[in-house]
């Protein structure tokens, strides 16, 4: 059968599109669909936390969880607790008060790729009782255990799922086991005050320094070229020389060792998880809070990864 050089050519443009769409390089995501009302929530996906609220109040957001992901077994939680109506926390939970968390993967190489849905948790509140339902959707498994409610009416429940992470290895994942002792509550407390020094001194070069290999990492998790993408996402230094702001005093009132990640990270923080270093705005009294995380190498050096 003879091939017309018209036909040739479709055919060719034909075989070219397939060879390109089998190389284009995915781009993956991993996020967390929030929905709520009327409970104070804290969300963490492998014992790392992405997502803290104590305001009352009805909300739905997605938080992008790529950097927390690890190969192999995965978990998300979700803490439920009585919120703050203004100053004040409520006393109970209104009626229907809830949450859903949602874990999800997704592709953005291509637009309007579908989300997919990996792991979920629903906690609802109804006349004193509570309602628990986790569901697995990469092993479709769904059940619905029962949930205690603890003497400060908060309530938790987490699910397991697996994943094949698309990310090498995080370097806090072969870090120390860290200890809740004053030792490392100080000595992570000095590598604070060494940062806020360099806040205050406006050393961006020390800044991009502390922040390289929190950089890189968030390089990885994000698809970014290099550190020096993974810097102007995590706008290094742009506080620093923002004129309109002021760095806040260096302050360590209720401050303690908060371990997280299942052990492997670790951060100063209060009951409210706000760290030792923030500026605000005079002008409309706005804070610009700072969230580090930091693992504790083989040599005793509190590394920042996040």
């Amino acid at each position: 059968m003879k091939i017309q050089a018209k036909q040739l050519f479709t055919l060719l443009l034909v075989i070219e599109s397939l060879i390109m769409s089998n190389t284009v390089k995915s781009t993956p995501y991993f996020g967390v669909d929030i929905d709520l009302y009327n409970v104070g929530i804290e969300v963490k996906v492998n014992d790392i936390p992405a997502y803290f609220d104590e305001e009352k109040g009805q909300l739905t957001v997605e938080i992008p969880v790529p950097e927390s992901i690890i190969d192999g077994i995965n978990s998300l939680s979700l803490s439920i607790f009585l919120p703050y109506d203004g100053d004040e926390r409520t006393t109970k939970y209104e009626k229907n008060a809830y949450a859903t968390v949602t874990l999800f993967s997704q592709d953005l190489s291509t637009k309007n790729t579908p989300k997919i849905k990996l792991t979920s948790i629903t906690l609802k509140i109804s006349e004193k009782k509570i309602l628990t339902i986790v569901e697995d959707f990469v092993s479709k498994k769904r059940a619905t255990p029962s949930s205690e409610m603890a003497d400060d009416k908060s309530v938790f429940a987490q699910v397991e799922t697996k994943i094949t992470s698309p990310f090498s290895r995080w370097a806090w994942q072969d870090g120390q086991t860290i200890e809740n002792n004053k030792r490392n509550f100080d000595t992570l407390l000095a590598v604070y005050k060494e940062l806020h020094a360099t806040f205050k001194s406006k050393n961006i070069q020390a800044l991009k320094n502390s922040y390289s290999l929190r950089a890189k990492e968030i390089a990885i998790a994000y698809s970014l070229v290099d550190e020096k993408e993974g810097q102007k996402k995590l706008s290094t230094g742009k506080d620093m020389m923002d004129k309109s702001l002021e760095l806040y005093d260096f302050h360590t009132d209720g401050m303690r060792l908060e371990i997280i990640g299942n052990g492997k990270l670790a951060r100063i923080s209060d009951a409210d998880h706000d760290q030792p270093i923030l500026y605000f705005e005079p002008k409309t009294n706005l804070l610009h809070l700072y969230k580090f995380m930091f693992y504790l190498d083989k040599n005793n050096q509190w590394i920042m990864v996040r």
